[in-house]
């Protein structure tokens, strides 16, 4: 059990939100009874599911970088369930942080982007976990 309590910005998803409910009350229920602390990203964008990718690749990191920012603007790990959000926001987050040292032109186009929508801009200051991820090494 860890000293401290442990909190994450939680992102849903929008499926454990509609067909998936069950999803949603147990990590509920499984989060309340080990003392973890889930800040909800309320104004968070469905992650595209790899469909946005299919139109532009520039789509699905903005919306996904829009999701990230609302986690770093918390300064807390973003956390999902869902292993498709997971696959998705993750390397969405692994390809800028790259890009930020590699194609910063790319970087300033998602955060041009994020700005023009009054947005925080993508830091790359944070890590996206899976909830069973965070048990093992966090818990």
């Amino acid at each position: 059990m860890p000293s401290a309590t442990l909190k994450y910005a939680y992102f849903p998803g929008c499926v454990a939100q509609g067909a998936c409910g069950e999803l949603y009350q147990s990590t509920s229920a499984l989060t309340q009874a080990l003392g973890i602390e889930l800040i909800e990203l309320k104004k968070a964008a469905c992650c595209g599911s790899g469909t946005f990718k299919e139109d532009s690749q520039l789509l699905e990191d903005t919306v996904n970088a829009r999701n990230i920012a609302l986690a770093e603007q918390l300064n807390l790990p973003l956390l999902t369930h869902c292993s498709t959000c997971q696959g998705v926001i993750g390397h969405v987050d692994e390809r800028l942080k790259e890009f930020q040292d590699t194609d910063t032109a790319y970087v300033e186009k998602v955060n041009g982007l994020l700005k023009k929508e009054g947005c925080s801009p993508y830091k790359g200051t944070t890590e996206v976990k899976h909830l069973l991820w965070a048990l093992v090494a966090d818990y």
